[in-house]
């Protein structure tokens, strides 16, 4: 199975607003498209009828191994997108670029520690969890919206990449990911991990094009969102690539001086 960061170096990362990388056809186009093809439809995520309006639902990665129902090729996918050689690529990759707190929290690395998956693994039992989950957002029927604003991920999370399976006939407007800078210093408290416009400006647009990559390590900049999707009958498609740890260590900046 061909790595996502097969062609991809520390020379591809950029640093405004915070540390991530925006590759565009990552993989070999063929490979794409048969990924692309080959998502299950939504009775498989969901259940039989009509899918709400903008929704997300999630596949996990062990879901998807173990699924002999599903094609060899996303076993395959799922398995190394979730497994240690490629906590080890992304490791080196973003070298110089993870948040000292999470170093600090796993001592010093992200390699050297016990591993498993997410959805499945009990994270008292095993140190860092990963996943490389398939992810949907179910066609915009009622009225036009984002499934996620403005937000940072969760407080746990080392890092997060999303890969786009865009169908080619999909018309689509909308549904783009959008990086944000607060408009001012950071808030001092930190509780919903997520955040209003007057908090925050969209400094960069990434389409939802298939083929493409964005990732990047969890920080207190790394604030992302999906831009509102208008009326569609198109489910929009993509793997959702993360590992997380089973405590909290990202903080607000108040709660990161008390600890201090």
């Amino acid at each position: 199975m061909q790595s996502l960061l097969s062609r991809l170096s520390p020379a591809d990362i950029r640093t405004e607003p915070f540390p991530h990388i925006v590759a565009e056809d990552v993989l070999e186009p063929d490979l794409c498209a048969v990924l692309g093809r080959t998502v299950p439809e939504f009775e498989r995520f969901g259940w039989a009828g009509t899918p709400p309006s903008n929704q997300r639902y999630i596949m996990p990665a062990h879901r998807i191994a173990q699924d002999e129902a599903m094609p060899a090729i996303w076993r395959d996918f799922a398995r190394h997108h979730s497994g240690p050689e490629f906590l080890a690529e992304i490791a080196a990759l973003f070298a110089g670029h993870w948040a000292p707190a999470m170093l600090d929290r796993l001592g010093g690395s992200l390699l050297g520690h016990t591993g498993g998956l997410c959805w499945r693994d009990d994270p008292a039992a095993v140190r860092i969890l990963q996943d490389a989950r398939l992810e949907i957002n179910t066609p915009v029927t009622k009225k036009p919206g984002s499934p996620r604003g403005a937000h940072l991920d969760t407080a746990n999370r080392l890092y997060s990449g999303l890969y786009y399976l865009r169908d080619p006939d999909d018309d689509s407007v909308g549904g783009d990911l959008v990086l944000y800078r607060f408009r001012s210093a950071p808030p001092r408290h930190i509780d919903v991990f997520a955040f209003d416009d007057d908090q925050v400006e969209a400094v960069a647009t990434i389409p939802y094009r298939a083929n493409n990559l964005v990732l990047f390590p969890q920080g207190l900049h790394a604030i992302h969102g999906v831009s509102p999707r208008q009326l569609t009958p198109w489910t929009r498609k993509y793997v959702f690539i993360t590992a997380e740890i089973g405590e909290d260590w990202l903080a607000s900046p108040a709660a990161a001086r008390l600890e201090a």
